[in-house]
C-alpha cells in the first residue's frame, strides 16, 4: 500500500469516525427532546416550585445547546465545507428563534408588570415584596440610581 493509499485509507477512517459520532449525537439529541415533551405532561400539574425548578432547567438546557452550537459554528474544520444555503437557512432560523425568545421575555415581564400594576393599585403588595424592599434599602437606592440613569431590570 503506498503512502497516498495509507494517507486517503487515515481520511476515509476520520470522516466515517465523525459521522458516526455526529449520527450518535443527533440520536441522543433526538431522544433528549422525547424526554423533555413526555416532561412537559407530567410538569403541568406540579406546584409553583417545581415548575419554576422546571423552567430554570429548561434555561440550563438551552444554554448548554447554545454553547455546543456556537462550538459547532467556530470551528473551521466544520463550518468550512457548509454550503452557502445551508448558512443561510440556518441564519434565518436561528433569527426566528432570538426573535421568539425575545418575544418570550417581553410577554412574560409585560404581564408580571401587570401583576405589579394590579397588585399596587389594589395596595396588596406580598408581604415577602414590601420586607424585600424595606430590608434591602431599595427605595433610597432607587432615588440615587434614576439620578444617574441607571436602574436595574430586576429588583
Amino acid at each position: 500500500m503506498s503512502n497516498v493509499d495509507i494517507k486517503r485509507q487515515a481520511i476515509r477512517s476520520h470522516i466515517a469516525g465523525l459521522i458516526a459520532r455526529l449520527e450518535n449525537w443527533v440520536r441522543d439529541q433526538k431522544k433528549f427532546m422525547d424526554e423533555l415533551q413526555k416532561y412537559g405532561d407530567y410538569i403541568s400539574s406540579q406546584d409553583r416550585l417545581s415548575l419554576l425548578f422546571s423552567a430554570q432547567a429548561m434555561l440550563y438546557y438551552i444554554e448548554r445547546t447554545l454553547k455546543d452550537f456556537e462550538s459547532w459554528l467556530n470551528n473551521p474544520m466544520i463550518t468550512s465545507i457548509m454550503p452557502i444555503e445551508m448558512l443561510k437557512e440556518l441564519e434565518e432560523r436561528l433569527r426566528d428563534i432570538a426573535i421568539e425568545f425575545v418575544k418570550l421575555d417581553v410577554d412574560h415581564t409585560s404581564k408580571y408588570v401587570d401583576i405589579l400594576k394590579k397588585m399596587e393599585s389594589e395596595n396588596e403588595i406580598p408581604d415577602i415584596l414590601r420586607l424585600y424592599i424595606e430590608q434591602r434599602g431599595i427605595v433610597a437606592q432607587r432615588s440615587q440610581q434614576e439620578e444617574q440613569g441607571e436602574f436595574p431590570r430586576f429588583m
